[in-house]
């Protein structure tokens, strides 16, 4: 189902940390990837095949429109922390429509 723009960089794993001054690496958080697109006054939340999420997610919405740039787009994780600081899947899953969430963006570069 994909109809969105931009197709997200999803992580893989490896067996060693790779060196070198080109590297970024990134921690790997239990949540659902998604793409955050922003124009203007409108802001969607896509998944990684291509759902619009945007409903699902409107605190993260919320905050990309408290953004001062008013066109952008982020690939990044929304995740549910728990009071231990990590990230809960199972909790992301069941999380209602407000529950507050955190979105952890990726830095890529293709």
């Amino acid at each position: 189902m994909r109809n969105v723009a931009y197709e997200p960089c999803i992580p893989t794993r490896g067996t060693q940390v790779p060196a070198g001054p080109d590297w970024i690496h990134e921690i790997k958080h239990d949540g659902y990837r998604l793409i955050v697109v922003r124009d203007g006054a409108r802001v969607r939340l896509f998944t990684r095949n291509g759902h619009d999420w945007t409903k699902r997610y409107p605190l993260i919405v919320e905050a990309a429109l408290r953004n001062r740039q008013t066109s952008f787009v982020i690939d990044g994780e929304a995740v549910l922390l728990g009071v231990d600081g990590i990230s809960d899947f199972t909790a992301c899953t069941r999380a209602g429509m407000t529950t507050r969430s955190s979105f952890t963006p990726s830095i890529s570069w293709r």
